[in-house]
């Protein structure tokens, strides 16, 4: 899984992984994976639950009692670790319903991280938020302006003024009214 990982944070493509490449990496022949995984999806798949539980631990973070807090670094956390692990966040993203985790929407490993978004976005509502929505359409908000601020990020060839995340994160969550004041 290690050596799947390695290659899959390189190319940061599914597609382009092969047994034969993960079985070199590790010095073994490509029928010695079949002992473990099924074929390259299971293995995929496993390199992908693995990324999405240290995904989940980092945005989860340290447990803050204060939710506009608690919001604003689950918001920097996830834009640092997909700055730190861009080939991992691409597979995240492109690769997960090719590799089957993403058929039932309860299960999917990315769902701790979705239901704290929108769990800490009801809290904030409770503790005064002046937002309109619901933590569901809320979550999906910063979601997509997390992800597409990523994408950019990752897949733009040349150097663009972005503003630090810490300010992107302030005004994003003030213009939706998840800030306090």
């Amino acid at each position: 899984m290690a050596a799947a990982s390695d290659l899959l944070a390189e190319s940061g493509d599914a597609d382009r992984l092969s047994l034969r490449a993960v079985a070199a990496a590790v010095g073994v022949t490509p029928p010695s994976i079949y002992r473990h995984f099924a074929d390259k999806q299971a293995l995929v798949a496993a390199v992908l639950e693995q990324r999405w539980t240290e995904l989940n631990a980092v945005i989860a973070g340290e447990s803050v009692t204060d939710p506009f807090v608690a919001l604003r670094r689950g918001c920097l956390a996830y834009l640092r670790f997909a700055e730190e692990h861009p080939g991992h966040y691409r597979v995240l993203f492109s690769a997960a319903s090719r590799a089957g985790v993403t058929r039932k929407r309860e299960t999917h490993p990315g769902a701790p991280s979705w239901l704290l978004l929108s769990g800490t976005i009801e809290r904030c509502g409770k503790a005064g938020a002046r937002s309109e929505g619901d933590p569901w359409e809320l979550a999906t908000r910063i979601w997509v302006t997390l992800h597409g601020l990523v994408d950019l990020r990752i897949t733009m060839g040349y150097p663009f003024p972005w503003p630090s995340p810490e300010e992107f994160v302030d005004a994003l969550l003030t213009d939706l009214g998840l800030s306090r004041g």
